[in-house]
């Protein structure tokens, strides 16, 4: 019997994800989980660019703020990781 990813894993996916794209949104390469979008130069631009890529990769409908309540990398992973967990329950209701 197969299964699917464990909590862990689909987290990890998301944290190794998230961190190219704030990458990209960044110039810069992101590379620990602890990275700080705003502390590490982000600004607002840069936050949408980043917002406005998870949710066309991940169809989720977040803001900016998200990323401003969640501005280290592990955090707002999670959170997009949950918010898209949801979102397949949802669909598959």
């Amino acid at each position: 019997m197969t299964t699917g990813p464990t909590t862990h894993e689909a987290t990890g996916t998301y944290r190794q994800r998230v961190a190219e794209i704030w990458s990209t949104a960044l110039g810069t390469q992101v590379t620990t989980e602890d990275h700080q979008f705003f502390a590490d130069g982000g600004d607002s631009f840069q936050a949408a660019l980043a917002t406005a890529t998870v949710r066309r990769e991940w169809g989720l409908e977040i803001t900016v703020q998200l990323l401003i309540d969640h501005p280290v990398l592990k955090d707002f992973a999670d959170r997009v990781a949950q918010l898209a967990a949801q979102l397949a329950d949802d669909r598959a209701r």
